[in-house]
This record gives C-alpha cells, structure tokens and sequence, in this order.
C-alpha cells in the first residue's frame, strides 16, 4: 500500500511535521486535528509543514494527500507536441488518485469509518 499520508500525535510544543509522501501540487496537502480539517498550516519545504501553532497535547494530526480531481491539468489537442513531461504529470496524477481511492476503501473495509462520521446529508451527496 503506498504511502498517502502520515499521523503524529501532538504534544503542544512541536510544530514542525515530517511529509514521506510525494504529492503534485501544494493544494493537495491537508491536515486535520482530532479528524477536523484545519488550514493553520504551512510548507516550508517540500517535506516539511509547520503550523501556525503546536496542536494541544494528545491532538490526533493527520497529514495526508488529497490529489484534485476535479479537472485535466493537462489537455492534449490533435495536431500538438505531445510532451514527455506532460505524459508523466498525467500518469503520475492518475496513479496518486488511485492509491488514495486504495488506502481509503481499505480503511474503510478494516472498519475505518467512525461512529457518527456517515450521516444522511453524507450519503444523500
């Protein structure tokens, strides 16, 4: 299973965390606290993200990658250069969506899904 995110626990001091996983764009980085998703963050390289302030003691952090698939980055047109680099971010943005569907349904199925998370507004979407 590929690695898509990573956990931490917080300790109400440390604000820097370690990302292991690679990722196409700064967008698709998220976070959440106690499984509440928080925007009080920042990339400060390319595998380290630093919060504005420390998560209390005992916060349960999660770091994961969540890839936009809400449209083509890259569109190919008859007649045009067909790019290498293109092919790749194409390819690589195809396989990211499928190892977070992967890791998810396999949360899901280990019996991932926490009590009072599924709602009928949730599923009625």
């Amino acid at each position: 299973m590929a690695t898509t995110q990573n956990t931490y626990t917080g300790d109400g001091s440390t604000t820097d965390y370690t990302l292991t996983f690679p990722y196409i764009a700064v967008v698709d980085v998220r976070v959440s606290l106690d499984a509440i998703g928080t925007t009080a963050f920042s990339l400060i390289n390319a595998t380290t993200l630093r919060f504005t302030s420390a998560p209390g003691n005992g916060v349960a952090i999660r770091i994961y990658r969540e890839t936009n698939d809400d449209h083509n980055r890259i569109v190919f047109t008859p007649g045009s250069s067909i790019r290498a680099n293109d092919l790749n971010e194409a390819l690589q943005r195809n396989i990211f969506l499928t190892q977070e569907l992967s890791n998810n349904l396999t949360a899901v199925s280990a019996g991932g899904i926490a009590n009072g998370s599924l709602t009928t507004a949730k599923l009625a979407d």
